[in-house]
């Protein structure tokens, strides 16, 4: 039998999400002496791949395989038909789940399917028990909507898209013959209740059957509990208790379950509660202690202890042995399900519309009445999960727990204090408007904003609107405003104490403060509440003992009020009085505008908007065609993101006309995976015919590579020419694009009526260096000329032509008739039937393409591409000429060559409505500037280091270097956010290294390109930007948890962050020896790791306070390096570090 390929990190992937992972002949083997001899002489090559190719992966929860499988020699090989037809009564009666039928003694016994007609049957019942099965993608059951024949052998399943794995597996010989070997029941189990998975030489593999691999996750139950990636024996290894070993050892014997056990056992003694008042300190609770939810009772019993040991140093919060944070992570219930309760996140009070600042009538706290009756419903929306029920609708009553119903007076007195509060008046006392607003009114500009109040008016314009955008709330002036809410609506006796009070309001500011892409734990929402200091949790009035059951159940409570505080009433605040948006300038930092404020910046920026875009206005008949049409067509809402001197409009193009549901409508998926469609086709056109993409590059590897190529043949030349730079942006790229000339370019790279393409629909499940699952899904196109039908030929053609390496390939579908007419038809109803919402109105828009679509980039490259090989055919002829969607950048030899391009792109080319933005365009040769008072390029001195899209090129070496201005007058904290959960060490050292990566691009670090002290300090500026990061990460970093606490963890971050950055230098220098032993060559390890000790010391110095206990270790390590290195690297590496904070980080905010 030929030898599998190994493929152990697949393997070692499966083991993690299956209980076992067996080959095919071990499997079978298992089942009886019979599966011995599932491989024979004789047998067909292509069976043997089979056997030794094909892993059984056993799920968790997977029935017994069949009992007393009777393993008999089935079909009649004379006559595969008739067996087929023999055994196709027995096999309706009987289906995949049914216990085996007794076995004929005699081996020559009829098979009771055929292969197509098993596989079909199995197909029918994961569609009838709705199963997600990959081996079932693209079928479904008949229904009224979508009849047709059924597939052969079923009675009510239809295909709706080509499965080529199941295709495979119902016409294989091979699959054929292990059916005969194995008989039906074995093999129904296997394609029903298992997974298999083929292995494709060399290191990967695809899924045939079984729940698809990246909708499993590894049971916590399962885990074990002692993390794999820390070394033992060091001080970071905190290794499991007794208790946490017999509980792996028991699931071990046991098996997996749904709920993962208690670490320690729960003790059902009692512990006397003492009587205090709501302000008193915990008796029990020694000095200093971190209280998580059960920090304030002294008898409860919790399983922090045996958290924090199973926890390492990197994998937990940064604190050693027991921490306050490994405290408040186990300090919710164990085995009480918390999961219903969603996290609360800055995501849900974003870009809230509406120019009323008031509550919605419909807030559930506005619907309810201050009486026993509204208490009720509102306790059991907060606690039981209900949801308010819908006026007029039948309200089904049912028991209140005696818990809460004696909760009814005290959420009574907060609807009475919602009722009381006066909302509007604590607004303008605590975030006032600071100078009286430009009136904006209808009478202000006739004709539907056509000449109103745009930046290129008179100066009184642009006045009002960057007054308006000056107007935003601080997030302090927001927090005052929430506490005095708060203050005002939560009765004294819901909070219990001042403390719990004052840690809420604590968790109140943090979370106004966060970014946009940041959420608060419920480990942070928990963390140093007291229990006990609510009188109002007690399950009894009178009891003065608290099982551990009861006081878990208590965390549980106060844990749902206090999700509900914050995620529902906050979030509803926010939501209701102001508009909360990131801005262009200040990365993911949250502005807060008053409703009223942004109302009139709004309709600044609507007549803007109608000024640069022609917008038409629908009618309300045309609106109902729109909504009735089929297909169906996308419609966008329109919002304004703050710029420093106006607004940028983005559209968020997730709607369709007539969907009830955003971004969960059948109609939204079905026209977003069209998109999608169209997408994947010009990106395959667009890699097999590169020319249309003209001076178009992707990204910083495509940068690197033209950029190479150009300098090494311009370093060629003796003596090196003058080069002459020219930068020119254009304005309004995306909305000056015409529709017609767009439909011409589009036709030309599509090319409707000759065309058919193949889009294949998979996932990727791979695991990273650093032990972590990532999935993604992917799309591949392809023509009949280059199609792959079979997923073995597919998984081995992306190992070739791909960088996919020890993966696991799963198809979703294939669609094998996508008609270059049918994609066309999609793009022109994508463009000319592009519906806006403004207003409350709809607009069809008449020129340009929406900016927020996945296609609007890759539309206005193929278009530029087009006008560059019309108009600029030759004007790359001795230099360079650079695209990164509308930003040119030409670098030539020839002086008119750049004054001849300069001077077209400043006069305009309507036909492709490229208009140059002369703000932004500069250049390094003197310009005639015209009249006098005209608008002019930037022009720069002959020899400079020349700005384009966040590079700095040195006009007369060609090195480059990174522009960091993008940072001046920003915080860190506001560009950089990690996961805070139960984990935040390791969180923060796998975002430091990720966005680093970033960093390291090839066109920094090339040495090819730059010199070796260009990389020098390259790397240095690298190094210092992750030291600012670092800071961002600590000040961050949930639970108050100090450096102090764990310094050993934060330096091998630190000697991390070297480590990895050398790793990375030194794959963009493949073939260039860079260091050897004792410190010499070019550019030494040890250079690298003095780099990132000089810039880390600089930053943390500032900080002494907090990195004390840093310091010292660094600069010992630092002085070590000095005395290793030779005295010339180290005189070279002062130079590159020198001055040690360059201009472009000393206006940064951290």
């Amino acid at each position: 039998m030929p030898r599998a390929p190994r493929c152990r990190a697949v393997r070692a992937l499966l083991r993690g999400r299956y209980r076992e992972v067996l080959p095919l002949a071990t499997f079978m083997r298992r089942l009886g002496p019979q599966g011995q001899r599932l491989v024979r002489r004789g047998d067909p090559a292509a069976f043997r791949a089979l056997v030794a190719q094909c892993l059984v992966c056993v799920p968790w929860d997977a029935r017994p395989a069949p009992v007393g499988p009777s393993f008999r020699q089935v079909g009649c090989p004379g006559d595969p038909a008739r067996a087929c037809r023999g055994g196709r009564g027995r096999a309706a009666r009987s289906g995949p789940g049914a216990p085996p039928s007794p076995a004929p003694q005699d081996p020559s016994t009829p098979q009771v399917s055929c292969l197509k007609e098993l596989v079909a049957r199995v197909v029918q019942r994961l569609c009838e028990r709705g199963a997600r099965n990959v081996l079932a993608f693209g079928f479904a059951l008949l229904d009224g909507a979508r009849g047709g024949p059924p597939v052969a052998f079923t009675t009510s399943v239809r295909s709706y898209l080509p499965n080529t794995v199941t295709e495979t597996l119902r016409g294989s010989g091979a699959w054929g013959l292990l059916l005969r070997r194995v008989g039906d029941d074995v093999l129904a189990h296997l394609l029903t209740r298992c997974a298999l998975y083929l292995l494709v030489a060399p290191s990967c593999a695809y899924q045939v059957c079984g729940p698809p691999l990246y909708d499993l996750c590894a049971p916590a139950a399962t885990r074990p509990l002692a993390t794999s990636g820390h070394r033992p024996g060091t001080r970071m290894d905190l290794r499991p208790t007794r208790q946490a070993r017999n509980a792996g050892a028991r699931r071990r014997r046991g098996g997996g379950g749904s709920s993962p056990p208690l670490a320690k056992r729960p003790r059902h003694d009692v512990t006397p509660e003492p009587a205090r008042g709501p302000d008193r300190p915990c008796s029990r609770a020694p000095p200093g202690r971190a209280h998580g939810l059960s920090g304030g009772e002294p008898g409860a019993v919790t399983s922090a202890r045996a958290a924090a040991e199973a926890n390492s140093g990197e994998g937990g919060p940064p604190g050693t042995r027991l921490t306050s944070a490994a405290g408040a992570q186990l300090s919710r219930p164990q085995g009480v399900p918390l999961s219903h309760l969603s996290h609360p996140e800055t995501k849900h009070f974003l870009y809230c519309p509406g120019g009323k600042e008031r509550l919605r009538p419909s807030f559930l706290l506005s619907a309810l009445q201050p009486s026993l009756t509204g208490a009720r419903t509102l306790l059991e929306a907060i606690f039981l999960g209900s949801k308010s029920p819908r006026p007029g609708a039948a309200r089904r009553t049912r028991r209140l727990p005696a818990r809460y119903w004696r909760m009814r007076p005290l959420f009574r007195e907060l609807l009475a204090n919602h009722a009381r509060c006066p909302y509007d008046a604590l607004l303008r006392t605590h975030c006032p408007l600071r100078a009286p607003a430009p009136a904006e009114g209808p009478s202000d500009r006739a004709g539907g904003g056509a000449g109103g109040c745009a930046l290129g008016r008179p100066p009184g314009a642009p006045g009002g609107l960057l007054q308006l955008l000056r107007q935003h709330s601080s997030p302090w002036q927001v927090y005052a405003f929430l506490r005095a809410c708060l203050c005002r609506l939560v009765p004294a006796g819901l909070w219990g104490s001042g403390h719990n009070r004052r840690r809420f309001l604590r968790n109140v500011k943090k979370f106004v403060s966060l970014g946009k892409h940041a959420k608060l734990s419920l480990q942070e929402l928990t963390w140093k509440m007291r229990v006990q200091d609510c009188a109002w949790l007690r399950g009894s009035p009178g009891a003065r003992c608290v099982p551990a059951a009861e006081h878990r159940r208590r965390e549980e409570v106060l844990a749902k009020l206090l999700c509900w505080l914050m995620g529902t009433y906050v979030v509803e605040l926010l939501k209701s009085f102001f508009y909360v948006t990131e801005t262009t300038f200040q990365k993911n930092r949250l502005f807060f505008y008053r409703k009223s404020i942004w109302s009139q910046l709004q309709s600044i920026g609507i007549r803007q908007h109608f000024n640069s875009v022609h917008l038409r206005e629908l009618s309300e008949a045309e609106v109902r065609r729109h909504q009735e049409a089929r297909p169906t067509l996308l419609t966008s809402k329109l919002r304004f993101l703050p710029k420093p001197s106006g607004l940028r409009p983005i559209v968020n193009m997730d709607y369709v006309v007539g969907a009830r549901t955003f971004r969960r409508d059948k109609k939204v998926r079905h026209l977003t995976s069209q998109v999608k469609n169209l997408f994947s086709v010009l990106n395959y056109e667009r890699a097999r015919r590169p020319s249309l993409l003209g001076a178009s590059v992707l990204g910083m590897d495509d940068i690197h590579r033209v950029w190479r190529s150009f300098v090494l043949r311009v370093r060629a030349q003796d003596p090196a020419p003058q080069l002459y730079f020219v930068k020119v942006d254009v304005t309004g790229a995306y909305d000056a694009l015409p529709q017609d000339k767009l439909v011409e370019v589009i036709a030309n790279v599509i090319r409707p009526q000759e065309n058919t393409y193949c889009v294949r629909q998979y996932a990727v499940v791979q695991r990273t260096a650093q032990g972590h699952v990532r999935k993604s899904f992917k799309r591949h196109v392809s023509t009949f000329v280059d199609l792959q039908p079979y997923m073995r030929q597919f998984v081995e053609h992306l190992q070739e032509t791909s960088s996919l390496r020890d993966a696991v390939v799963i198809e979703q579908s294939s669609s094998l008739n996508e008609t270059g007419h049918s994609l066309f038809h999609l793009f022109l109803r994508l463009v000319h039937n592009h519906v806006i919402r403004i207003g409350g109105k709809s607009y069809v828009q008449c020129q340009g393409i929406p900016q927020g679509s996945i296609l609007s980039t890759l539309l206005c490259s193929l278009c530029y591409g087009d006008m560059e090989s019309r108009l600029f055919s030759g004007i790359q002829q001795d230099g360079v000429l650079l695209r990164l969607v509308d930003d040119f950048l030409l670098v030539t030899p020839h002086l008119a060559q750049a004054q001849a391009f300069l001077r077209t792109l400043v006069s305009g080319v309507p036909e492709y409505g490229c208009t140059a933005n002369l703000q932004k365009t500069a250049v390094n040769f003197p310009v005639d500037t015209g009249a006098p008072g005209s608008a002019a390029p930037l022009q720069l001195p002959a020899h400079c280091l020349f700005p384009w899209c966040g590079l700095l090129l040195d006009t007369r070496t060609l090195e480059v270097f990174c522009d960091y201005s993008s940072y001046a007058q920003t915080s860190i904290r506001s560009s950089l956010t990690f996961s805070q959960g139960t984990r935040p060490g390791r969180n923060m050292r796998r975002k430091l290294l990720a966005v680093m990566r970033l960093k390291c691009c090839a066109v920094f670090l090339d040495l090819q390109v730059n010199s070796i002290h260009t990389v020098y300090t390259n790397i240095y500026k690298i190094f210092l930007l992750q030291a600012y990061r670092f800071h961002a990460c600590v000040l961050q970093f949930p639970f108050n948890q100090p450096v102090r606490k764990n310094p050993s963890f934060f330096l091998r971050v630190i000697a991390d962050t070297a480590s990895r950055c050398y790793s990375l230098l030194k794959a963009k220098n493949t073939g260039l020896s860079l260091g050897a032993k004792g410190a010499s060559g070019p550019f030494p390890s040890e250079a690298a790791r003095w780099l990132c000790l000089h810039a880390f010391l600089l930053k943390l110095a500032r900080h002494s306070s907090t990195y004390r206990c840093l310091l010292g270790p660094l600069r010992a390590a630092k002085a070590q390096l000095c005395r290793q290195l030779p005295r010339v690297t180290l005189d070279a590496l002062e130079a590159a570090a020198s001055p040690g904070l360059p201009a472009d980080f000393r206006t940064i905010l951290d």
